[in-house]
């Protein structure tokens, strides 16, 4: 077998060193590897936005000292440079609507933009020079993918995660060559990585299907206390593949004033930056966006049912985030209306468990609601959405009678159980990289860090002599 792994950079832990394991798992199989990576030309990257020099020179000796860890002959590739011409932009449309040769650069940069800024929205003057660098870069990376593809024809192609710019073009360019592509990333804990067949982390409905089929093939006297598990271990803060965002909040704490007398109805918002510049599949159909939302639920349920009250517990993700659309959110102001900043105290489940309904726009807490008896309505699209369990809206008068109404929480908890045991389960177990935290951990033994590229150069070993792709 043939295997390319195509890693613009190599900044990241646990990704960099997921993709020395792939590649040692391939060399002991006896496949013939090539890896391909940016050695500083490329116009930036999402870790390196200016193309500092010295960022370069350490991501180089990292991905160095990286290969020198590895047993086996295997092919290096460099990345060449390139300065596309780039059109000015004058909507966040027309960004996302710019495509070259079928791929879609321009979903691909914003994403990376929109991750940089924390911004869903971010502005295209204000960035252009920096966008101009992530559309230059992805298309000088898709272009040469596509010639390697050509010249090599691999069997098999592996990239990180695939929502970014460049890693977008990677996945894009085994598309348009009919390449299978493996994308790699976080595991059910930090000492698992997982493997999406021809599809991102965050297609919904490639996810639907591996959640499906890892529920069907797993042992059914035990699959329902693992899918159990993630929705108590989530309760306890416990952190296995990524930070836990309620760790700092207050446990039991409710919003000042808070009467569980009264019928209230917790929203909770989503971070969406990971989300929104992913695809079609992921624009919202009912509203433009969570503020507006929010806003407009606010205005008709206070004529409707002025007797709900309604708490907006604000993603804690969004701390320290500044932009137009989280200074709308955390002023919105209505009689019926509090807003709980992400940076507050106030315990996220005590307040799902307090309330009558709880409404989300995508976020986890749709399916834990569901998986804790409480009544879960879902305003947007999301990993989850045909598992079964929450309540789904078609309309903003759908949604607006959903709220002003007594619900009865799912009687059928399997979709939130099936959801549960795929976090809780997914993955391969690393056999070379062994975990010490969530960013770091030894690869053989050894931290791969930023050693001197010179020297590590110097060294070259078996992979200089192998000439597999040439």
């Amino acid at each position: 077998m043939k295997v390319a792994i195509i890693a613009p950079y190599a900044t990241v832990a646990p990704h960099f060193e997921a993709e020395l394991e792939l590649g040692q798992l391939h060399l002991e199989r006896g496949d013939e590897v090539a890896y391909l990576s940016c050695e500083g030309e490329l116009a930036n990257c999402d870790f390196n936005l200016e193309r500092d020099p010295l960022r370069c020179d350490n991501c180089r000796g990292r991905r160095a000292h990286g290969f020198d860890l590895l047993s086996g002959n295997f092919q290096t590739v460099q990345l060449k440079g390139g300065n596309a011409a780039v059109p000015e932009f004058a909507s966040l449309q027309q960004l996302i609507d710019f495509k070259v040769d079928g791929f879609d650069v321009g979903y691909g940069a914003l994403s990376s933009l929109v991750s940089v800024c924390r911004d869903p929205e971010p502005n295209l003057q204000q960035h252009a020079e920096l966008l101009r660098k992530f559309i230059s870069s992805a298309l000088a990376t898709f272009r040469q993918t596509c010639q390697f593809i050509e010249a090599n024809r691999p069997d098999r192609v592996y990239v990180f995660n695939g929502r970014f710019a460049a890693m977008r073009a990677v996945f894009r360019a085994c598309e348009k060559m009919g390449v299978e592509c493996f994308l790699h990333e976080r595991g059910c804990d930090m000492h698992h990585y997982d493997l999406y067949e021809n599809h991102m982390p965050h297609d919904i409905d490639g996810i639907e299907s591996v959640v499906r089929k890892l529920w069907a093939s797993a042992d059914p006297t035990k699959r329902d206390a693992i899918g159990a598990s993630w929705y108590e271990d989530r309760v306890q803060r416990i952190e296995r593949n990524w930070h836990s965002f309620t760790k700092e909040q207050q446990s039991g704490m409710l919003p000042q004033g808070f009467d569980a007398t009264a019928r209230n109805v917790s929203i909770f918002t989503s971070s969406d930056d990971e989300f929104v510049a992913i695809g079609d599949k992921w624009q919202n159909s009912l509203y433009p966006n969570q503020v507006d939302a929010i806003q407009a639920i606010a205005d008709s349920m206070k004529e409707t049912s002025p007797e709900t009250r309604l708490y907006v517990r604000v993603h804690p993700n969004q701390k320290d985030v500044d932009n137009a659309r989280t200074r709308r959110l955390v002023s919105l102001s209505s009689p019926n209306l509090t807003i709980v900043r992400p940076e507050d105290a106030v315990d996220s489940y005590a307040l799902m468990h307090a309330s009558d309904t709880v409404v989300s726009f995508g976020s986890s807490v749709g399916m834990e609601s569901v998986f804790w008896g409480r009544p879960s309505v879902l305003l947007g699209p999301c990993l989850y959405q045909n598992l079964g369990g929450p309540y789904r809206s078609g309309s903003h008068d759908e949604t607006i009678d959903l709220l002003g109404r007594k619900l009865e929480p799912a009687a059928d908890k399997t979709g939130a159980l099936m959801y549960g045991h795929w976090f809780q389960a997914r993955g391969y177990r690393y056999r070379f990289f062994e975990a010490e935290t969530l960013f770091e951990g030894r690869f053989k033994g050894e931290i791969v860090h930023d050693r001197d590229a010179a020297k590590l150069a110097a060294k070259k070993k078996k992979r200089s002599k192998f000439s597999l792709f040439k």
